[in-house]
Formats: C-alpha cells, sequence, structure tokens
C-alpha cells in the first residue's frame, strides 16, 4: 500500500511547524511557546494511538457491526467533549498552573493506558455480549475517565498561552495545530509500523512512555519556571481583552455545525477508502492521517492569514472556507474512482482530502479568536466552543454514521453535507457583521458557483463503485446488476452473480456441483468427516449459497446462521437459486457480529459451526482467525463436534487453529479442525450426497449424466488424503504440522496481517 502521497502531506506540516517556531515568531514567542508546543505535538500522538487501539479492543469485545461501531466512537467523543468543558473550568480557576494540570493529567493519562488492556479485557469476562444498552454504559463507564483527561489539555494549555500573549487566536491554532499534526502522526505510524510491528499491546506501551515522558517535562518545567510578572500585563494590555466581535453562542453554534459536517465528510470518505482499498486495516488510519494532517494545517495558516484582518473579514473568510469545503467535497469520491480508472493508486488523491479537510480545520480557532476575549478565563472560552465543534461530531457520527447510512447512498449522503456545508457558509456571508447584509459580489459568484458544482456532481457518479471495486479492469465498465448500501457496508452484485463486500470477492450465486465454478465441493464435503451434523451454526452468509447446501444437508435438523450485514438479506431473494433459505424452516437467521453472538449464548453447543468468511488480511478479520477466537469456538462443540472454516491459504490461520485443536483436514483451502480425530468416510459421504435435495429436486440427479463424473471426482478428492501435499486436495493436521514448521500465530493483538501494507490482493 503506496503511503508516500500521505507522508509528504505531513512533511508539509512538519516545514509549517519549524516555520512558524524559527521563522515567523520572534525571539520572545519563540522562548514563550515552543516547548510547550512541542509537549502538545507528543500529547497528541498517544492519544490517536489510544483511539486506535482501545476502540478496537472494545469491537472485539461489543462487536464491529454499526450498532457497537457507533457507539464505542460516540463514547471517546464525548469523553473528549466532557473534558474540554472541565479543563476550561479548571483554566479559569487555577490560570497560572494551566502547565501543571496539563503535566498531571498527562500522568493520569499514562498510568490508565498502562493497565488499559488489563482492565477492558476484564471487563469482557462479564459484559462482553451485552445488549446495545448496556454497550453504550460499558462504553462510556470504560472510556469516560482517560477522555475526559484528553479532552482537557487544549483549554489548559490555551489558558497558558494567552496569558503570555495575550491573543486567543494564534493560541488556540498554534496549540491546535501541533496537537492535531501530532495525531496525525500518530495515525500514519500505526498504518506503517507500530500495528503490525508492535501490535496493540506495544502500541499502547509506547503511547504510555509517550505520556509519561510528556507529563514529566511538563512537571519539570513547571518547577524551573518563575513567576513572570509580563504574563498579567499581557492580558490586561491586549487590544483583544475587550468585547468579542460575535457572540460566545454564535461561534459556539458555528463550531457545532462545522464539527458535524467534517465528522460528516470524515464517514463518507472512509466508506471511499474503504472500498477502493479493498477493506484495508492501514486504509482508515492513513485516511485519518490524511484528514488531521489538513485540519492542522488548515488551523494555522487561516490564523496567520487573518491575525491582523477586521473582525468582519475574519467572518467572511469563516463562510468562504466553509463554502469551498462543501462546494470541493463532492468531487473527492468521484475522484478516486477516476484515478483508479486510470490505473493510479487511490492514495494519489490524498492531497485533494487535505486540502478539503484543511479548509474545515480553518474554522475553529478563527471562531475562537472572534468570540473569546483575551482575559483570564480565556480557556473556559475556548473549551465552550471546542466543546461544541466535539458535540457537532458525536451528532454526525450517530446521525450520519448510523441514520443515514442505512437509507441513503454515498452519493446523496455526500450531495447533502456538500449542500449543508456550502449553505452554512452562504449564512455566515450574509450575516458577517451580525446582521443580514449582501457580501461582496465575488463571495456572492462563488456561492453561485458552489451550487452549481454540487448540481453537476451527480453525473460524475456513474460507475462510481464499479470503478473503485475493479479500478481499470474491463469489469469497471460493466453496471453491476445489485448494489445495497447501508450502515454496515457496501455490497455489489456484477452481472454473472459474483458478490463483493466493500470492494472485495464474497462469492457468487451458485450451488451446481456439476459446473462448480465457486468451488463448491467444499460446502458439500461435510459428511466425509462429520458423521452426524444435527445441529449447526454458519457465521457469515453472503449471497447465501453455501447456507443453501447446508441447511438441505440429508442429516441435519436445525441452522442458527449469525450475518452481520442485513443486506445480503435483501439480496438472496432476488435470486432463485437461493431465495427460498428465507424461508427454510431448519435455519434461523440472527443479524449480529459473530463473535459477539458466541460470547452472548455461552450454553450453546453446535455438531457442526462453519464460517465461509473472507480474506485473511481484511480489516477486522483476525477477529475470527486468532487464537482467542478458536477457543471461544472450542466452546461451543459437542464432543466430536467440527469447525470448519476458509483459511484462505493462510499458514498463519491454519497453524492457529492447529494450536487449539489437535486434529485437522484441509479441504483445499478450507479447514476442518476438532477435538477427536478426522477421518474421510468416502462411503458415507457419497450416500448422503445421493440423497441431497434442494428446492425439492435432487442435486446429484443420477438421470445426469454429469452426476457420475462428479460423484467420480469426489471419490478421486478423498483419496488425496493419502498422498503427498495437494494444494486443491485433501490434507491431515500431522502432514500439515510437519509441512508448515513454525509459522507466528495470528492473536487478538498481533491482528495477523491485517496491517501489513502489501499483501496479494486476489480481487476474483
Amino acid at each position: 500500500m503506496l503511503s508516500y502521497t500521505v507522508l509528504a502531506l505531513l512533511i508539509f506540516d512538519l516545514g509549517l511547524f519549524l516555520a512558524s517556531a524559527f521563522f515567523f515568531d520572534n525571539k520572545e514567542e519563540r522562548k514563550r511557546s515552543l516547548l510547550i508546543s512541542v509537549l502538545f505535538f507528543f500529547s497528541g500522538m498517544p492519544a490517536l494511538i489510544y483511539q486506535i487501539v482501545w476502540q478496537r479492543v472494545l469491537f472485539a469485545i461489543y462487536g464491529v457491526n454499526a450498532e457497537s461501531v457507533a457507539i464505542i466512537v460516540s463514547a471517546f467523543m464525548l469523553g473528549l467533549g466532557l473534558g474540554s468543558l472541565v479543563g476550561g473550568r479548571l483554566s479559569a480557576r487555577f490560570p497560572r498552573y494551566g502547565v501543571l494540570i496539563f503535566g498531571i493529567a498527562e500522568l493520569g493519562i499514562a498510568l490508565f493506558g498502562l493497565a488499559s488492556l488489563r482492565i477492558f479485557h476484564w471487563a469482557a469476562s462479564s459484559t462482553a455480549g451485552a445488549n446495545l444498552p448496556w454497550v453504550i454504559v460499558f462504553s462510556f463507564s470504560l472510556l469516560l475517565l482517560p477522555t475526559m483527561l484528553m479532552g482537557a489539555t487544549l483549554p489548559l494549555l490555551v489558558g497558558q498561552l494567552v496569558r503570555r500573549s495575550g491573543r486567543v487566536g494564534v493560541s488556540v491554532s498554534r496549540l491546535y495545530f501541533v496537537n492535531t499534526f501530532g495525531s496525525a502522526v500518530a495515525c500514519f505510524l500505526c498504518a506503517s509500523f507500530s500495528m503490525r510491528s508492535l501490535g496493540q499491546s506495544g502500541s499502547v506501551s509506547l503511547a504510555v512512555c509517550m505520556n509519561a515522558v510528556v507529563g514529566s517535562i511538563a512537571y519539570l518545567y513547571v518547577r524551573t519556571q518563575q513567576p513572570d510578572a509580563a504574563e498579567e500585563v499581557n492580558v490586561l494590555r491586549s487590544p483583544a481583552s475587550g468585547v468579542p466581535p460575535i457572540r460566545l453562542s454564535i461561534a459556539m453554534l458555528l463550531a457545532g455545525l462545522s464539527g458535524f459536517i467534517a465528522l460528516g465528510f470524515e464517514i463518507a470518505w472512509f466508506r471511499v477508502f474503504s472500498v477502493a482499498s479493498s477493506d484495508r486495516a492501514p486504509a482508515f488510519a492513513l485516511l485519518l492521517a490524511t484528514y488531521l494532517a489538513g485540519v492542522a494545517a488548515g488551523s494555522y495558516i487561516s490564523e496567520r492569514l487573518t491575525q491582523d484582518a477586521q473582525p468582519s473579514t475574519v467572518v467572511r473568510v469563516i463562510g468562504v472556507v466553509i463554502l469551498l469545503a462543501g462546494g470541493i467535497s463532492v468531487f473527492l469520491p468521484p475522484l478516486v474512482a477516476t484515478l483508479m480508472a486510470h490505473k493510479m493508486n487511490y492514495l494519489s488523491s490524498a492531497p485533494a482530502f487535505f486540502v478539503t479537510a484543511g479548509l474545515l480545520g480553518s474554522a475553529l480557532p478563527l471562531l475562537c479568536q472572534l468570540a473569546v476575549p483575551s482575559q483570564e478565563n480565556a480557556g473556559r472560552g475556548v473549551s465552550l466552543i471546542y466543546g461544541s465543534n466535539i458535540a457537532g461530531s458525536v451528532l454526525a457520527s450517530l446521525g450520519i454514521g448510523f441514520v443515514l447510512m442505512q437509507h441513503l447512498g454515498l452519493r446523496q449522503i455526500s450531495l447533502l453535507l456538500a449542500f449543508a456545508a456550502v449553505l452554512t457558509g452562504i449564512l455566515v456571508l450574509f450575516f458577517s457583521n451580525a446582521q443580514f447584509s449582501w457580501p461582496p459580489a465575488w463571495a456572492a459568484a462563488l456561492a453561485v458557483a458552489a451550487l452549481v458544482s454540487i448540481g453537476l456532481a451527480p453525473r460524475l457518479y456513474t460507475l462510481f463503485y464499479e470503478r473503485l471495486t475493479f479500478g481499470a479492469k474491463p469489469q469497471a465498465n460493466i453496471p453491476f446488476a445489485q448494489i445495497v448500501e447501508n450502515r454496515n457496508g457496501v455490497i455489489a452484485v456484477t452481472q454473472d452473480g459474483a458478490v463483493f463486500g466493500s470492494g472485495v470477492y464474497d462469492g457468487h450465486f451458485r450451488i451446481d456441483p456439476n459446473y462448480d465454478l465457486n468451488l463448491v465441493v467444499r460446502a458439500f464435503v461435510l459428511s466425509a468427516y462429520n458423521p452426524a451434523p444435527k445441529r449447526m451454526l454458519m457465521i457469515g452468509l453472503s449471497s447465501g449459497s453455501w447456507a443453501q447446501i447446508f441447511v438441505n444437508h440429508p442429516r441435519l435438523e436445525s441452522m442458527d446462521i449469525v450475518e452481520i450485514n442485513p443486506g445480503y438479506l435483501d439480496l438472496i431473494p432476488r435470486y432463485p437459486v437461493v431465495s427460498s433459505l428465507l424461508i427454510n424452516p431448519r435455519a434461523r437467521i440472527y443479524v449480529d457480529d459473530g463473535r459477539r453472538w458466541l460470547i452472548a449464548h455461552p450454553d450453546v453447543r453446535y455438531d457442526a459451526i462453519v464460517a465461509n468468511t473472507t480474506f485473511h488480511w481484511r480489516d477486522h478479520t483476525s477477529n475470527l482467525l486468532s487464537r482467542e477466537f478458536f477457543q471461544l469456538i472450542r466452546q461451543h462443540l459437542n464432543p466430536g463436534g467440527t469447525y470448519y472454516f476458509n483459511t484462505t491459504e493462510s499458514v498463519e490461520a491454519v497453524a492457529t487453529a492447529l494450536s487449539v485443536f489437535p486434529y485437522g483436514l484441509r479441504v483445499l483451502n478450507f479447514l476442518a479442525v476438532s477435538d477427536a480425530p478426522l477421518g474421510v468416510a468416502t462411503e458415507r459421504w457419497l450416500a448422503d450426497l445421493r440423497l441431497y435435495q434442494i428446492n425439492g429436486r435432487l442435486v446429484f440427479d443420477p438421470a445426469n449424466p454429469e452426476t457420475k463424473l462428479t460423484l467420480a471426482r469426489y471419490a478421486a478428492l478423498a483419496q488425496t488424503v493419502h498422498q503427498a501435499p495437494l494444494r486443491m486436495g485433501l490434507e491431515n493436521s500431522d502432514s500439515m504440522r510437519a509441512r508448515m514448521g513454525n509459522p507466528r500465530l495470528i492473536t487478538d493483538d498481533n491482528m495477523g496481517l491485517e496491517w501489513e501494507p502489501d499483501v496479494d490482493i486476489i480481487w476474483h
């Protein structure tokens, strides 16, 4: 995964930081703010590492279904917002101790971080599998303390810098810039190094060390500083200490709107990056790095360009940047698709996302500059604006990510967000003087151009998902037969029945063993190694083809099916080959995260559990391939029961399963594991196949001349277990262990190959 473009954007931000510290600032300002800026930069890095790791740990406990994701992400942001309000109060009450309290907060975060994974795992033992209301309670309780400490730091340091500089805008933009830049760097490090090489625990340990160093240096800095009488003079003599140009309530409203729009953009953009990257875990971290780097640059540049401007001009700039962000944003998703159609990596579009994020990031420091006077309680005013911005982000996470995406497609949401941004910018322009007035002609023309651009954008979304999925391949020019979009992702079906979930191949609507382009022999093989699969669980439904085969097994009595994305239930009725699955009395379908469902039903046991899930390199796939998951599966099997799953030819996945189960049997790229020996009973298998009926018709019809050839191929396949290992054959566990050696085992901590930057992605 090429990430040089994102790295170049981070280097640009680094240039801004160095320029601000050594060229733009005079020596006195540099002396006052450089150390605090450096500390706040390194404070931003662990915060994002924690966010990525903690959310992932909680997803493993409460599921990666849309409900859990929305709640956990919102709980994290709510904690930041509440922390901001607390930090503002502390800044007002203890104006001379901002750096000291900041240092204490960093040490508090380090202490929590040190124990965080143990705390989460302890919570998992009693709360995993909880229903949605309890997920809300547990997530908020677990994240409240550390996120409040994180959120409190900005108002605390703003109050400290304002006492020295006498300028709110400069202080906010500087601190917001360096902290957000630090977070962007952390995202890049997670995508390119720490999550892959250090795992979850190692990444958290790195973050703990950063917090501890930052907190210790802040404490030592305070101990060595002498009281500075000039601080009071700066505040009292500051020309910005009078009545603010706009009311604080108006600034809070605009900050909330900009936060809502910005987070809405991030949600929509993540869907684009997810499909374009074939659902790779580093894609989100790289998008977040791009987004935060843009926000950081915009927050600094906008304040630097307007620090001597009149308040009415600054208000007009706020309107223009929000308007421009809306006008540009609607073109970004089709830009990615177009670049991919021309054989360019999707990350080559990162500069456009960087600029748009920068425009939105400009609003917050400018609003603080206008609405917060340079007084001793400046930190409290900043905390209210910052908290409003976070509140808007929380509403976007729930309102857009959880509600709107269930009912609207990406194109509609992109258009709505663009229109909301343009409309917000227009309103700001028309009320830039606190009352209605016509903006300059150039601003009005810009507003008209932005509205026209939104009207013209829909035609650019033609073959949008086709290009994101197939890039420059010929299939990109053939429209999908079906597309289902919801808050869980995007499901697309080609004209020949191939299913793609979030841009990754997920099988076909095919069950015919005589024309086996989909290798359904792997499903029909069940009776060869499992003598009595009466009760079965299937994790993952997709097209329903495999479920249709299993639910009609001659020996089956009942089957539970757990599928995380209900969109597949909308597709299955449209394809007669699988539509009867939904009314089959043997089948019960549950919409849930598979791992969460198992944890929530600890007493349920099965004769066979099957998981025809997805590629081992996809985001969150290690949740179903880790040693911890296999141990969970083992607890849900009856004596002699089998677990049968798609290894997608991952040696690590095979080795991990065989480290938990003593016996195994490889069937092409599938692996059956059990606590009981697994043999191949050819006669029983072929006898069961002759009894197979689907939709009232024999699957292996003796009147069909192809059936004899198919059964002969199956009988030959059964004999391969006694031969040298074949890729398209059977192999027992002793042979596999001897052949594989000692590969790394997949755990919840190391996550397998999810964070590897470059893997071989099989598109079909």
